[in-house]
């Protein structure tokens, strides 16, 4: 069947996406509007979600995968964990609706995974979702969102937190005092973007923030130019990383600016914990966390 594409991106994944492009469309529209922060949530009132979806095409899940740089016979029969993003961003933003913070401006901070198993291809996924924190201090939100995905018999297969953060009118700046990093890190390998890699990644995960693909808007951005999302930063350097993981904690500190050059992944281990961090072109720290 004839189909247009984007570099061998088809261009009807975007029906997939319905469900985070709708969200996306509500951010707008609110952003529009007068919308003062008022006072903190009760977050512990909101209502969660648990529905029964889709799981992505066969197609989608393969060109995900190819992107991400993983091995294609690694994901033969079952879906990425960290493609979480591709079905976890619009759940994400129909519990942030329910609160009152400037959506359209939100910060994403980092991921926690935990991954109990392999999800299938072919089954439809549970998925059951809530918002797991809200910590609002010095004038800066910080939320979290648990999103957890399995099936009608594995409900909790991987379980994932997004961390993000929102500027509240009152934030103040605080200048942190930086700590010296004495690990010894190995070099895992690296990967390279290019120009156009924020707009396949919102192609194949439905998050189209323009600082990632619009190169106009980009500049008007804090980051001057257009970056990667911090999902996608993580996705290829989650496939570098040694087999099995079963848990991981990141942040996103600097963004990983498209295009670039060998960004490196690198590891460490220190009184039986292990390190990851990904080292951008210009040597800055764009990612680090914990694995295990």
């Amino acid at each position: 069947m004839f189909a247009i594409r984007y570099q061998q991106i088809p261009l009807q994944f975007l029906f997939e996406h319905q469900a985070t492009l709708t969200g996306l469309g509500k951010i707008g529209l609110r952003s529009l509007k007068k919308h003062k922060h008022t006072q903190q949530v009760d977050w512990q009132s909101l209502a969660s979600i648990n529905e029964v979806i889709d799981p992505p095409s066969l197609e989608l899940i393969d060109h995900y995968v190819s992107w991400s740089g993983a091995e294609p016979s690694k994901y033969q029969t079952s879906i990425p964990p960290h493609m979480v993003s591709q079905w976890g961003l619009s759940f994400a933003t129909r519990l942030l609706l329910q609160t009152n913070y400037p959506l359209s401006q939100v910060i994403n901070q980092g991921i926690s995974l935990k991954v109990h198993g392999k999800l299938p291809r072919d089954q439809k996924l549970l998925i059951q979702a809530k918002i797991a924190n809200v910590d609002e201090r010095n004038g800066l939100a910080r939320i979290s969102v648990q999103i957890t995905t399995g099936t009608i018999a594995e409900p909790e297969l991987v379980e994932a937190q997004l961390h993000m953060a929102f500027i509240l009118p009152h934030f103040e700046k605080i200048k942190r005092s930086e700590t010296s990093d004495t690990k010894l890190w190995h070099t895992l390998g690296e990967w390279s973007t290019r120009s156009d890699d924020g707009l396949k990644f919102a192609l194949l995960t439905g998050d189209f923030n323009p600082i990632h693909w619009i190169t106009p808007l980009a500049k008007l951005s804090n980051f001057g130019q257009k970056v990667l999302h911090g999902f996608g930063v993580f996705a290829r350097s989650f496939e570098l990383l040694p087999e099995p993981i079963q848990q991981i904690d990141v942040r996103f500190l600097k963004p990983v600016k498209l295009p670039s050059e060998h960004n490196r992944v690198e590891i460490s281990s220190e009184q039986m914990q292990k390190y990851v961090r990904v080292v951008g072109s210009a040597g800055q720290i764009c990612l680090m966390g914990q694995y295990s």
